[in-house]
């Protein structure tokens, strides 16, 4: 009996009994593994958060910031894929912040008419240094590319559009102008009005083109014949008209509307007749050329509309009875008036049937 309760008092775990400090050392082992397993898991955590981090933080590979003046060009699918990141949207935000200052954009507009007009000025002394230089062909290339998109209101336009008239008449009357002129040899029977019926321009217009003074022709004698497209552009809005060839600015004047004139004369009209030294009769009184009461002075005209202006009233293009200056005042007499020296060289440049668009 005595040997049998030592056996039993030994150990248990022989007989596959689990005891009290069995157990206690176990759950210790259950314990640690738990907690090691919780900090794997707190470092993955951890890890995938500071991964996500710094992908918010980057830019893909394959998508680029835009610079500022592009950003409202993005397309809705451009947005989505960068509205994730950071940087660009940092970029648009700073630019629809500056769109939105009105003294920033004050700013702007200041400069770019800084810029604006110091490129004109370059543009002006670069076609002033040509025709100082008699190099009129490239001073009426510069001038051109200046003024076709150059405001009127602006303070070189008038200069530009002087320095472009000399230099373009230049040209013309050198006779050496492939837009204007062609060649021509003088055959037996040729006359200058017969040349100059030919060729649709005028006998004046000849005779400038090739500094003559007489009408005299010499059989074999080569001549440059003014030969081109012209047309007549009058701006109502500034009181121009601009002369064109070939669809190309030549020279630009000055038009004052006579009260004959009202805002209902536009369209498209022709030189429909040309006179010199008109008579000018009015409520059954005839004024004579060069006499005071002769208020269209030494050359006329005469428009006829065309297209939808056919049945427009009739208007003109004419000089001026005050020693050669019209009257610029608003409501003077007369049509299109302009300077009597202005008109005779138009008129000497322009044939009939040239088209005149009144805008």
């Amino acid at each position: 009996m005595t040997k049998m309760k030592r056996r039993t008092a030994g150990s248990y775990g022989s007989y596959g009994i689990k005891t009290v400090e069995a157990r206690r050392s176990h759950t210790g082992l259950y314990r640690f593994f738990a907690v090691l397993l919780f900090l794997i898991i707190c470092g993955a955590i951890v890890l995938a958060i500071k991964s996500h981090a710094d992908s918010r933080g980057s830019i893909p590979p394959d998508v680029k910031p835009l610079p500022d003046n592009d950003a409202t060009t993005l397309t809705f699918a451009d947005e989505r894929a960068i509205e994730d990141i950071s940087a660009t949207n940092a970029a648009i935000r700073d630019y629809r912040a500056r769109d939105n200052d009105s003294s920033e954009q004050a700013f702007d507009l200041r400069e770019f008419e800084r810029q604006r007009l110091k490129q004109q000025r370059k543009l002006y002394d670069d076609a002033l240094q040509a025709f100082n230089e008699r190099k009129f062909e490239k001073c009426r290339t510069i001038l051109r590319d200046m003024l076709v998109p150059m405001d009127p209101a602006d303070s070189l336009y008038e200069p530009a559009a002087s320095l472009l008239g000399r230099a373009s008449m230049n040209i013309y009357r050198s006779g050496t102008d492939s837009e204007t002129n062609v060649d021509y040899t003088v055959k037996s029977g040729d006359t200058l009005s017969k040349i100059a019926l030919n060729y649709n321009t005028s006998v004046s217009a000849i005779q400038k083109a090739n500094g003559m003074t007489t009408t005299r022709l010499n059989i074999g004698q080569k001549l440059k014949i003014p030969q081109s497209v012209w047309s007549i552009e009058i701006r109502r809005s500034d009181n121009k008209l601009l002369l064109k060839t070939n669809n190309k600015l030549f020279k630009i004047y000055n038009v004052y509307p006579g009260s004959a004139i009202t805002q209902a004369v536009s369209g498209s009209f022709r030189i429909f007749s040309k006179q010199k030294d008109p008579v000018w009769r009015v409520d059954g009184q005839t004024y004579q050329p060069g006499s005071a009461g002769n208020i269209i002075g030494p050359r006329w005209m005469a428009l006829k509309g065309t297209g939808a202006s056919a049945n427009a009233a009739g208007t003109a293009i004419h000089g001026t009875n005050r020693s050669g200056t019209p009257d610029s005042a608003p409501g003077a007499p007369g049509y299109f008036r302009m300077s009597n020296d202005d008109v005779k060289e138009l008129y000497d440049l322009v044939p009939c049937e040239t088209i005149v668009e009144i805008k």
